[in-house]
Parts: C-alpha cells; sequence; structure tokens
C-alpha cells in the first residue's frame, strides 16, 4: 500500500470537498501542513495572507459568495487566536467554515513550550465542531468529520493538528464522504401555510421580493415569480448575487434604474 504523509491526505480529503482555495499565514507549529500544501500546489490554490484574521475573513466571504465551505489555517498560539474574529463573521451569518489550527508537536504538549496554549476551550463558543487530532492516521478522518459538521450545520469547524503528527507517513486509502454527502433538506411549509402566502402576494398592490441568503440556490424561481408579480427584487448583503445586478427587475443593478412597470411600482 502507497504512504502518504498525513498532512497530505489531509488535504486530499479538503479537496475531494471542492475546496479550491486555502488561506492562511505559515507559521513553524504548522510546517508539516505548510509542506503538504506545497505538495498539493497543482491542485490546491494557497492565498498567503499578512494576517490570520485575514485569513479567516477572506474564507468566510468565499463561503458567503459561493455558498461552499471556506478554509484558513492559523498557526499554535498567536496565529489561533488572530482567527477568532472571522471565525465569529462566519458563526453570525451561519456560512460553512473550515479552521485549521496549528499545534506544537505532541511530546512537548503540556510543558509550557513556546507559543504553546490549550486551544480547544478558546474555540468552543465560536464553533459547532473543535476537535485536536490525536494520532496521525485520523487526520483525514477528523478533517472529513469537520466539513461534513460544517455543512450539516452551518457553521464553524476547526481541527486542531500538532504539528509532527502530519510529518507522518500513513496508508494511502481513506476515502472522503464527499460524494455521499447530501444536503439536509428544507422542511415543506404547511399547504395552508403555502395558499395564504400566494395570497398575500397576489392581492398586493405593490409587492417587493426581498432576498436573503437563504434563497441561494433559486435563481431561477426569484426571477420567475418577479416576472409573475411584477415584482422588483432587493437584496441583503448576504444575499448578494443570487439575482444578477443586470437583471430588469433588480433594484441594485449598475445600469440604471428598472422598467417602467417597476419604476411605478417604486414610486408609490
Amino acid at each position: 500500500m502507497t504512504k502518504i504523509n498525513a498532512a497530505d491526505a489531509g488535504l486530499k480529503v479538503i479537496e475531494s470537498w471542492g475546496v479550491k482555495n486555502i488561506y492562511g499565514l505559515p507559521g513553524g507549529s504548522f510546517d508539516s501542513t505548510m509542506n503538504a500544501i506545497h505538495n498539493r500546489k497543482d491542485t490546491l490554490n494557497y492565498i498567503q495572507v499578512r494576517h490570520e484574521e485575514v485569513g479567516a475573513l477572506a474564507a468566510v466571504g468565499e463561503a458567503k459568495v459561493t455558498g461552499k465551505i471556506g478554509v484558513t489555517f492559523g498557526s499554535a498560539g498567536p496565529g489561533a487566536v488572530h482567527l477568532l474574529n472571522g471565525l465569529y463573521d462566519a458563526q453570525w451569518d451561519h456560512v460553512p467554515l473550515l479552521a485549521l489550527v496549528g499545534q506544537v508537536p505532541t511530546s512537548a504538549m503540556n510543558t509550557n513550550f513556546f507559543q504553546e496554549m490549550n486551544e480547544n476551550p478558546m474555540f468552543a463558543d465560536v464553533s459547532i465542531y473543535n476537535r485536536t487530532v490525536m494520532t496521525a492516521e485520523q487526520l483525514p478522518a477528523v478533517i472529513d468529520d469537520a466539513i461534513a459538521q460544517a455543512y450539516a450545520k452551518s457553521g464553524v469547524a476547526v481541527v486542531t493538528i500538532p504539528k509532527d503528527l502530519g510529518w507522518q507517513p500513513i496508508e494511502d486509502n481513506y476515502v472522503s464522504r464527499a460524494a455521499d454527502y447530501q444536503k439536509p433538506l428544507l422542511p415543506e411549509p404547511p399547504a395552508e401555510k403555502i395558499a395564504a402566502a400566494a395570497k398575500i402576494l397576489t392581492e398586493a398592490k405593490h409587492p417587493l421580493l426581498y432576498v436573503g441568503n437563504g434563497a441561494r440556490g433559486a435563481r431561477e424561481e426569484i426571477i420567475a415569480l418577479s416576472e409573475k408579480l411584477h415584482a422588483p427584487i432587493l437584496t441583503s448583503a448576504l444575499g448578494k448575487g443570487i439575482i444578477p445586478d443586470s437583471y430588469k427587475a433588480n433594484m441594485a443593478r449598475q445600469a440604471g434604474w428598472p422598467l417602467s412597470w417597476d419604476r411605478d411600482r417604486i414610486q408609490h
């Protein structure tokens, strides 16, 4: 069986979930994973930032725009602390985010080693998944579970990796669950609620559609409803991009005000 460093196996899992970019600032406690990032440079785009907070916010921004999980990292101690503002932004807006956090080697843990911190309690409030890898063999499985949990619960997953474990060779046989993962279905409202909502919309004199992040993936349906009701569209900050700015009924469109029928409704 082919061997692979555990950190490389972990990044292969991340790629299997469709991740294209990873944001972060290198540090000594993260060097085994940095080596894996270098090894995977042809399949995973590393974007180096100048501060961990910037990397976390960039990953959150990507997740908000794409609807796919963002990935960021920081080294042990100060690097981990600097991630928090970005992680809380992801928590507040309910977007999936994976944070990989460096840790000193296992042999140096609990010895007050340079920049060593007990990092798990620090992330307890911001995360829906918060684990420290304990063996090299479990590293890809922990990352896999972290991503699945981040998607299922629309939140922050934190995986702390002692740097010596990332260097250790393991069997290259882990199979990610990405291909089998199914996004939880939204509950369908009762028929009477749908009928009541339809009545309100059809009887409204000046209907307006306010579209937020929860409508992501429903562009065609929203446009069809806009056409049927002759209703202009506004989007929240997180809903930006769901409806093209160029669409005639989008009040934020760059080409000017919407068409005459929209303008008449807006003025009233």
